[in-house]
């Protein structure tokens, strides 16, 4: 795992820590997902720090909107700029213990493909990586776009 994952799951550790010795809930974790479609395909990351495949996307930052967030992940992982988005569906999951609510988008996008330190980018069909996905949100969104 990359070191800057380390670090900020390490905070999150010492967050959850305090939260049980102060008996106060953990508030979630907002991130955002991008459903990049290409005729029957979804653009989708294999991830270079887990063993799986994730839509693109990521954690919102302090100061930021969703959108800003989307655009912002959109492009750090896939070299892509966002031209339009529209809400999908917001998920709860938990990620190592943690809260997060992940709102998905669809994302019309343009540009040049471009593979970052997140991982390689595949399009797939939603049905080649059932099973294969890292984060339980990213399955329920694919699981709702195939009508289950």
């Amino acid at each position: 795992m990359k070191f800057y994952k380390l670090r900020a799951l390490l905070l999150l550790y010492i967050i959850k820590f305090l939260a049980l010795v102060l008996r106060v809930e953990t508030p979630p974790i907002l991130s955002v997902a991008a459903i990049i479609k290409k005729e029957r395909k979804i653009l989708f990351v294999n991830l270079s720090y887990f063993k799986g495949y994730a839509l693109p996307g990521g954690h919102v930052k302090d100061g930021e909107t969703l959108r800003e967030a989307l655009d912002r992940e959109v492009l750090e992982e896939t070299g892509l700029r966002v031209k339009k988005a529209e809400i999908f569906e917001s998920y709860p999951a938990k990620f190592r213990g943690f809260p997060v609510i992940s709102v998905a988008f669809f994302v019309q996008a343009e540009g040049s493909i471009k593979e970052s330190k997140e991982g390689e980018l595949a399009w797939l069909e939603p049905r080649e990586v059932e099973g294969k996905l890292v984060y339980r949100n990213n399955e329920k969104t694919i699981k709702d776009l195939l009508g289950r």
